[in-house]
């Protein structure tokens, strides 16, 4: 009895462990530097508010500031993702939507970048074939 208990045990562990993760989704968040001074915030105040519940990392320098965010959905949208209300100051909170100039979903963008190569390639493909002229 104690080694089928153990053998159970074991192919649970074993099947936990190997398991792979849920799909994600990842979401590139561009900001505009006006409204975010306009505003007095930045992207390190904005992913404070998804910092809890989601794995993110902000973006600035030189370029627009970003912050990019990859919640544990795969179902989510670009507007699910912009309605989520983003806690400015101690008062006020907004929807991401007010202060980020573009939300981009790079899951889809992915897709699309494959679909884009591999039609390209298709017409390579059909290039490659040699036409022979006959004259006669």
């Amino acid at each position: 009895m104690k080694t089928v208990i153990l053998a159970l045990t074991l192919i649970a562990f074993s099947q936990v462990s190997f398991a792979k993760e849920g799909p994600e989704k990842t979401f590139l968040i561009i900001f505009n530097e006006a409204e975010l001074k306009r505003i007095q915030s930045s992207p390190a105040k904005v992913e404070l508010n998804f910092l809890s519940a989601f794995e993110t990392k902000a973006y600035g320098g030189n370029s627009e500031r970003a912050l990019m965010v990859t919640v544990p959905f795969a179902d989510w949208t670009v507007c699910e993702m912009g309605n989520i209300l983003v806690k400015i100051t101690e008062d006020k909170e907004v929807p991401l939507d007010n202060i980020a100039f573009r939300i981009i979903d790079l899951n889809e963008c992915q897709e699309n970048f494959k679909a884009l190569l591999s039609d390209s390639e298709d017409q390579r493909q059909s290039k490659k074939t040699a036409t022979i002229k006959l004259t006669l």
